[in-house]
């Protein structure tokens, strides 16, 4: 059963042992600090209240699906299911997922209180300044920004980052390529401003599905109802007549003109890359309305260095796994990605001299997701993917660089810090991709040296009696 609200799904969380409130935490770069040192520890979700220069009861919440458990409990899944296994259970899940459209009510907690004119102030609420060096206060960073197309009844749903601006104003970050900058050139080529809603805090399963990248056409709001298994709640707005969820904790309801009549200095901002990227005039929302409910809760989901994981399990790697899968390649036993999709390792039972090798080109053909992926490694089924100590093992012990090693040219992500100014003036966004073949050589491999690790029935035996002295960080 889905989680009505963010609040349902916390006091979930809670019960499991993956909460903690902090109290009295600076939102100027102290909660963004305990964010980050959360997250290298896998701590829980941190809940922060009575945060300095603020009444008690507005809320912050960090580090909301980063690890496996929560990121079950979020989609429904046996928190207890081993890494690998959730992550092919989210695969099959989202493979056979219909669209669920969305109920209309009349009205909903989101309504409790509502902001116009100089009190619609987004200074209201204790946006975090989340690294040092950011350039202003980033309150949308697990954002869901909504728009709809004026040619259609298609409603759109996406996730960039939003700061505070002066002027009752958030800038937005929003590339050429996406979907919701496509909608609002629309209206600017007809000279009008894009009506737009940014929603600051909402259930995991409805904010999921808004960095997804789902089919053209498709209201990322149905995918959501598919996600939950029940259709989302909204409200249609009489200002905007955009859909808000009726059970969102923040709305932010406005328009984004067009630039030559509005935009704003954004950035810099510490990216999922661990690296500052990107400053320039963006657009801006111009805040004509705020609804949010009683104690707020600001949902924030940071970028941070990329040894972290911020969804519990990398969820956009799938379709590099139902990739290799749907191309008929054998023998695919699991995919996962480490560093924020930077390496992502394949593991397969080898049939024929050279599968390794055809599953590493297929999977490094294949652009899933912002264009840095720039390291795949293949391992036997014996290696779990998901263990990175494992990979490096297989990778240091099975790995001879002369002859299991391919570099290729391929994109990158302007967002990527190799790529030198001169080449990015250029436009050349390229960056090498290298292919480790880290597989017992297939000619001999019944001739390799056998491995001293325990088989896995004896593991996982041994594991059940003696669990909890064992029992460590759930990562």
């Amino acid at each position: 059963m889905a989680f009505r609200d963010l609040r349902e799904y916390l006091a979930a969380a809670s019960d499991l042992g993956e909460l903690k409130v902090i109290e009295g935490a600076d939102w100027n770069l102290e909660i963004g600090c305990i964010t980050e040192l959360g997250a290298e520890k896998f701590g829980p979700i941190l809940l922060f209240d009575s945060i300095k220069g603020y009444p008690r009861g507005f809320r912050v919440v960090s580090n909301f699906l980063a690890s496996p458990r929560r990121f079950a409990l979020s989609m429904g899944l046996p928190p207890e299911m081993p890494r690998l296994e959730m992550l092919r259970a989210w695969k099959d899940k989202t493979r056979a997922l219909k669209p669920v459209a969305p109920r209309e009510v009349s009205s909903g907690p989101i309504m409790e209180n509502i902001l116009t004119g100089n009190d619609a102030d987004p200074e209201k609420f204790p946006a975090p300044k989340w690294h040092q060096n950011d350039g202003g206060r980033y309150i949308g960073t697990a954002d869901m920004v909504i728009t709809k197309d004026p040619d259609s009844d298609w409603v759109n749903v996406g996730t960039y980052r939003a700061c505070i601006q002066s002027g009752r104003r958030l800038s937005l970050w929003i590339l050429e390529d996406r979907d919701g900058r496509h909608i609002a050139a629309k209206y600017w080529a007809r000279g009008k401003a894009c009506p737009a809603l940014v929603v600051l805090g909402c259930e995991p399963a409805t904010w999921m599905a808004s960095p997804v990248k789902v089919e053209p056409g498709v209201s990322e709001l149905d995918y959501a109802g598919a996600l939950r298994g029940e259709p989302v709640e909204v409200i249609k707005s009489e200002l905007t007549g955009l859909p808000i969820p009726a059970h969102a904790e923040i709305v932010v309801e406005g328009e984004i003109p067009p630039l030559d009549q509005d935009s704003a200095a954004e950035g810099p901002f510490g990216e999922w890359p661990g690296y500052y990227a990107h400053t320039g005039d963006e657009c801006v929302v111009r805040i004509k309305r705020i609804m949010y409910r009683n104690d707020p809760i600001l949902l924030g989901n940071p970028p941070l260095l990329p040894i972290t994981q911020r969804y519990g399990v990398p969820i956009f790697v799938v379709r590099v796994w139902e990739h290799l899968e749907n191309t008929g390649i054998p023998g695919i036993r699991g995919v996962w990605s480490h560093c924020n999709n930077l390496l992502v390792a394949v593991s397969l039972r080898q049939q024929f001299a050279g599968h390794a090798t055809q599953a590493l080109i297929a999977a490094a053909g294949l652009q899933y997701g912002p264009g840095m992926d720039n390291y795949f490694v293949a391992v036997d089924e014996d290696i779990d993917p998901s263990d990175l100590n494992q990979v490096l093992w297989a990778m240091c012990t099975r790995v001879d660089p002369l002859h299991q090693v391919q570099i290729l040219n391929s994109w990158t992500s302007g967002l990527d810090p190799r790529v030198s100014p001169e080449r990015r003036r250029r436009g050349e966004l390229t960056m090498g991709r290298m292919l480790i073949d880290a597989c017992k050589p297939f000619t001999w491999r019944d001739q390799y040296p056998r491995s001293n690790r325990f088989d896995d029935a004896f593991r996982e035996a041994t594991w059940k009696k003696w669990q909890e002295f064992l029992s460590g960080n759930d990562r």
